[in-house]
């Protein structure tokens, strides 16, 4: 399972190496949305197993643990048992408890370094699973914050250009609106001439008759 994320992980590295540097930039780079969500999802679908993975690595460190005592535990036991045979068997005692003491102390020994080396092997494990999903979330994460930091300049780079088609329109619209206007003053001007005209005719014409 590990295996298939570290491929998607690649699959992820390889797509962005193969993408087209964005304009005017030099760090920049255009990618695919569907392709970057069809990785992030494949990534969601084996992270759970992952975690669930070193769960039960965890978990398997207090089976150890158990294990380890109980085994300690019994030797405990058959050396305490091997002490007292020897002093009910013993004609001389202070041998057997010499000897039961012993026994008793190496086994005391063992059945820590038992435990100790147990433990050291549970925190290991313990380790390497926090360290490895550490660096994978790590990896995503980067992922992630290049795709936004590409995603905004795109919509950035989007609303300039909106904003300046918007001013050209309303620039137009003013110059429009400016040439009715000198038109609609042009006439208003204009119409006395006319009028004045037409009387002119008149007097004209009644001159001729």
């Amino acid at each position: 399972m590990s295996n298939r994320i570290e491929q998607v992980i690649g699959d992820i590295e390889e797509y962005i190496d193969g993408c087209k540097m964005q304009a005017f930039s030099s760090t920049k780079i255009v990618v695919d949305r569907p392709q970057i969500e069809e990785f992030l999802d494949e990534l969601r679908q084996y992270t759970p197993e992952e975690v669930k993975k070193y769960q039960r690595m965890l978990n398997n460190r207090d089976k150890i643990l158990s294990d380890a005592k109980k085994k300690a535990s019994e030797v405990e036991e058959k050396a305490q048992a091997y002490a007292d045979h020897m002093v009910s068997e013993s004609q001389i005692t202070k041998l057997a408890y010499e000897k039961a003491n012993e026994i008793l102390n190496a086994a005391q020994q063992e059945a820590q370094r038992i435990i100790e080396s147990a433990q050291d092997e549970a925190a290991a494990v313990r380790g390497g699973a926090l360290a490895y999903t550490n660096d994978m979330l790590d990896n995503l994460r980067s992922i992630l914050s290049g795709t936004i930091d590409d995603c905004q300049n795109r919509y950035s780079a989007l609303i300039s250009s909106l904003t300046a088609h918007q001013n050209i329109v309303v620039q137009n619209q003013q110059e429009l609106n400016g040439m009715n206007e000198e038109e609609k003053r042009a006439a208003a001007n204009a119409q006395p001439f006319f009028e004045s005209d037409e009387a002119y005719d008149g007097e004209d014409a009644e001159e001729e008759d």
